[in-house]
């Protein structure tokens, strides 16, 4: 928890980070080693929110602190146990194309593939990510979606720590 602590402080002092934290806010998750459900995953019980320039924690890091984050993980984690750490970003066209740059494994999934029984029950996360690296040979550092009708699009970035996460994110925003 130290760890995911740590990282979540360091993303709160990225210039200008505010500006890739989405609209539903941005929420920042490590797990334990293979974890079975997202009450092994910590997250912020509320999310890192704006606060005008500022980012800010509003919530406590705790188990199941995190939904939809931790589903994410969880999904990676299943196919990629190393991978215990994600935190989720603002989908910008900007952002893919320095990520692309930096030729990060980067996967994507398109939620109006989904199947209505898949959305109906809210599994949604779940299903978008094993789409997204089903056919995957290596770990996601980043999957991402351009959102469906009312869903935002979003992109995830994940890496084995919280420490590994918040090193690509300065590398990606530092300009």
């Amino acid at each position: 928890e130290i760890e995911l602590s740590k990282a979540i402080d360091e993303f709160t002092k990225i210039k200008k980070i505010v500006e890739n934290i989405p609209e539903c806010q941005t929420n920042f998750v490590f797990s334990k080693p293979k974890p079975k459900s997202i009450k092994e995953i910590v997250g912020i019980s509320g999310r890192i929110v704006k606060a005008g320039e500022k980012a800010v924690v509003a919530g406590n890091i705790e188990y199941g602190g995190s939904k939809h984050v931790a589903t994410a993980l969880l999904s990676v984690n299943k196919k990629y146990s190393k991978i215990q750490s994600a935190i989720n970003l603002k989908f910008r066209e900007s952002t893919i194309s320095k990520i692309k740059k930096m030729k990060w494994n980067t996967y994507d999934y398109d939620r109006s593939q989904e199947p209505k029984n898949i959305k109906k029950n809210g599994s949604t996360i779940a299903w978008g990510i094993k789409n997204a690296i089903k056919n995957s040979k290596k770990a996601p550092d980043v999957i991402f979606h351009k959102g469906d009708f009312g869903k935002e699009p979003m992109i995830i970035v994940f890496g084995e720590t919280p420490e590994v996460v918040i090193k690509k994110i300065q590398k990606l925003f530092k300009s």
